[in-house]
């Protein structure tokens, strides 16, 4: 039975860290080992995190989650590597699902639709349809979240610091350039927690998403590149970056009129490119 290597990185995560732990060791596969990067939190991390049968390793300062992620890999030795963020949960057949296609495929992302709040209550179940051709999910942003995101150890390529903030998005991009195999998931088997805390929404996010633009846009195929344009142009309209997000937007469109066709991008262009609401 194969190894399964479960990182968990946190920083100043002691409301949550517990039961993202909780949650990893009760996971019905019993081959596995559970690995928590503390990034030199400042809070009882620690403190909570030596209550349980998990090796621990802490940072010798704040390095960031991509590190962090990267060291728990370097500490591993399963050969399946799983990411769980410290404030999310699985249900506990996840890693037993998901090993039955990690035979046939380097990474496995598994489609989240269940997000929770900070109590652990069901919040909102995304209905969102999935194309049928999966790279349209890649190169539309839509794929990311390390919680739901599976790896052979061999194709593990490593997040990059340059990218935090949008480095869970760029791995599936650069892993798709190398050639290496994807399969995506849609069992609704990972819960988001969606709290204060939650670092996406600031402007490092933006930041991080016109870095990858800018390091990709000539290395997307042809097919794809309305989506990716698309993507990033609704991106800057949220920030605030209208005439980008109306360049990249009218391009995709341009190249591709039949993005219009799905209602979600009519309404995030109407919605963030005209700001009605504001007015």
């Amino acid at each position: 039975m194969s190894l399964v290597s479960i990182i968990i990185p946190v920083y100043n995560g002691e409301e949550y860290v517990h039961r993202a732990i909780e949650c990893a060791l009760a996971q019905t596969y019993p081959h596995k080992e559970v690995i928590v990067i503390d990034d030199a939190s400042t809070d009882r991390t620690q403190e909570v995190v030596k209550k349980y049968p998990v090796i621990y390793h802490r940072n010798e300062r704040n390095m960031e989650r991509a590190y962090s992620r990267n060291k728990g890999v370097e500490l591993s030795k399963g050969e399946f590597i799983f990411f769980l963020d410290h404030d999310d949960l699985w249900r506990e057949d996840y890693i037993e699902s998901v090993l039955k296609h990690l035979e046939n495929s380097q990474i496995v992302y598994s489609f989240p639709r269940s997000f929770i709040n900070s109590e652990g209550n069901l919040l909102r179940v995304s209905r969102k349809k999935l194309p049928e051709d999966p790279l349209e999910l890649v190169f539309s942003g839509m794929v990311g979240y390390p919680s739901a995101t599976a790896f052979k150890r061999s194709a593990f390529l490593g997040y990059k610091d340059e990218y935090v903030m949008r480095e869970d998005w760029e791995i599936f991009l650069r892993s798709y350039l190398e050639g290496l195999s994807l399969k995506i998931l849609d069992e609704d088997k990972v819960f988001i927690r969606e709290h204060p805390k939650r670092t996406s929404k600031g402007k490092k996010f933006w930041i991080a998403t016109y870095k990858v633009y800018e390091d990709y846009k000539d290395k997307v195929p042809k097919e794809y590149l309305p989506y990716f344009l698309f993507h990033v142009g609704e991106t800057a309209m949220r920030f605030g970056k209208l005439r980008l997000g109306w360049e990249l937007c009218t391009r995709a469109i341009f190249k591709k009129p039949s993005l219009l066709a799905n209602p979600r991008r009519l309404w995030s262009l109407l919605k963030r490119g005209f700001r009605f609401w504001r007015r």
